[in-house]
């Protein structure tokens, strides 16, 4: 057996593998194991406490390698049952249990957001001819299962949804001591890498409303992550601090400062930010899409996609909610995802025969 997680890059999304190989190799699923993963990117130097880890070298452009690794897999890869973390079943490859956690799979004519580079229509086409080889395909919301299977139909009765709990590294406590201050600007966190659809250019686009329309934006402020260079465009604009990008320990500090997490993605097919703040306890600002609607079901303060109007309208509502010191009711929300990681890696190991 293998599990394969070569193409891996997104910040998040190495968090979900390295959280689910540290609970694998806790429960000691690893011990005999041959682990891809890539050279580059933030599993580059990760390595799990068990298991052999491969390292797989890139020669090509990352568009052509993935096709030639996808496409000749038999050639490349032993052929043995495979857990895939990296979205693309293996073809040739037997016993494959894909983790599908690329919203850009999604046919534009499914969600309009979906991207249309040619690396995102290669791979659809590689999902599309490969996804036969596939024993079970695992997304981590009904909402990605949905659009999923609308893209692909015949992969219906392979689909499972199974939703993951906040990586190992948030401190769950932060939750109970995070409470409403009384200070006169109110944080909005925004944890998000500087990619096209995570939308923050639309941050731009309410900082030109509120000028043309004498919108002052005194009682609010919003701290994002990203490099020096990425936030240049936001620079003059009072309202919008950058924090830089931010290890495990940081996030955490900057968790219990926050009053309430933003989120504007446009395509997730999860959006663990979102799950972070229910376990917290913080109040949710995002755009009201079917992803964010799954997750956070009543209780997120949601606006149109992408209206500056009806975000500031949720804004004010968020704002005044926090006056008066009032939290969302995440009660029954976050029953439906699971207190560890060793339940999901259960889900996927189980359908391995005789492991």
């Amino acid at each position: 057996m293998q599990i394969h997680a070569t193409n891996i890059l997104g910040l998040g999304a190495s968090q979900v593998v390295k959280s689910f190989l540290d609970s694998a190799s806790n429960m000691g699923k690893l011990n005999s194991l041959k682990i891809y993963l890539p050279l580059k990117g933030p599993l580059s130097s990760y390595k799990p406490a068990t298991g052999s880890v491969i390292r797989y070298k890139r020669i090509f452009p990352n568009g052509f390698s993935r096709f030639f690794e996808c496409f000749f897999s038999k050639f490349i890869f032993p052929n043995v049952p495979t857990i895939v973390l990296g979205d693309i079943p293996l073809r040739g490859i037997r016993d494959q249990i894909v983790l599908v956690h690329q919203p850009n799979l999604i046919y534009p004519r499914i969600n309009r957001y979906s991207g249309k580079s040619l690396n995102f229509r290669i791979s659809r086409f590689l999902f599309s001819i490969n996804h036969k080889f596939a024993k079970k395909i695992i997304v981590q919301t009904g909402a990605m299962a949905t659009n999923l299977i609308l893209s692909y139909p015949k992969i219906k009765d392979k689909v499972t949804v199974c939703p993951q709990p906040v990586p190992n590294w948030l401190d769950k406590k932060n939750g109970d001591m995070n409470v409403v201050n009384d200070k006169k600007k109110k944080i909005l966190f925004y944890p998000a890498a500087f990619y096209t659809h995570k939308k923050h250019d639309f941050l731009l686009k309410i900082n030109d409303y509120c000028e043309s329309n004498n919108i002052e934006l005194n009682d609010v402020e919003v701290w994002l992550t990203l490099f020096d260079e990425e936030f240049k465009p936001f620079e003059s604009i009072k309202w919008i601090k950058n924090l830089g990008r931010l290890n495990a320990e940081e996030m955490n500090t900057y968790y219990n400062k926050a009053d309430a997490l933003l989120f504007l993605s446009c395509a997730e097919s999860y959006g663990l930010p979102l799950i972070e703040a229910i376990t917290l306890n913080l109040p949710v600002l995002t755009v009201d899409l079917p992803y964010s609607r799954w997750i956070c079901e009543n209780e997120g303060y949601y606006y149109r996609p992408y209206s500056e109007a009806s975000f500031l309208m949720s804004l004010k509502k968020l704002l005044n909610d926090l006056k008066l010191n009032m939290k969302p009711d995440y009660s029954k929300t976050i029953t439906k995802f699971p207190d560890s990681w060793d339940e999901v890696v259960k889900v996927f190991f189980k359908s391995i025969k005789n492991y």
